[in-house]
């Protein structure tokens, strides 16, 4: 069952100054914030250590999430105007069969697996180009 849908940012390197932006002309509060290099095991090239990897902002009722993309990401070509769209969903089984619905005849950018932050999660871009982020927070494993 779908629990949320969320917009999500993608900057080249200024999601940590585009949280604090929103934080003051949105009223909205940081949740939470987690750079690449706070991730325990996750290969990350020279230079993205510091970058935002996820970052959580609460504006009203509402949620909004955002990260940095890598250095010469191909999500590049058009910086500051990458929008995603981040999917809650109540269960794995629920994130899966989702995942594999909005896939079809689009392209699996990380297949749907077990995170540290998430029984089952998994982004894709579906047929029309639209970058998806299908996340379970429920049940764990």
């Amino acid at each position: 069952m779908i629990t949320g849908m969320n917009p999500y940012l993608t900057f080249n390197g200024k999601a940590r100054e585009a949280a604090a932006f929103y934080e003051k002309a949105l009223e909205a509060k940081v949740i939470g914030s987690q750079t690449y290099a706070e991730v325990e095991g996750m290969e990350i090239p020279p230079g993205a250590e510091e970058l935002i990897m996820h970052a959580y902002l609460k504006i009203g009722n509402m949620e909004l999430m955002l990260s940095d993309t890598f250095p010469e990401s191909p999500d590049l070509e058009a910086p500051g105007s990458l929008v995603s769209i981040a999917l809650s969903m109540s269960d794995a089984s629920s994130a899966a069969k989702t995942f594999h619905a909005l896939g079809t005849g689009g392209e699996v950018i990380m297949p749907m697996a077990e995170t540290f932050f998430s029984p089952a999660y998994g982004q894709l871009k579906d047929q029309f180009g639209v970058l998806w982020h299908v996340v379970a927070y429920g049940e764990e494993k």
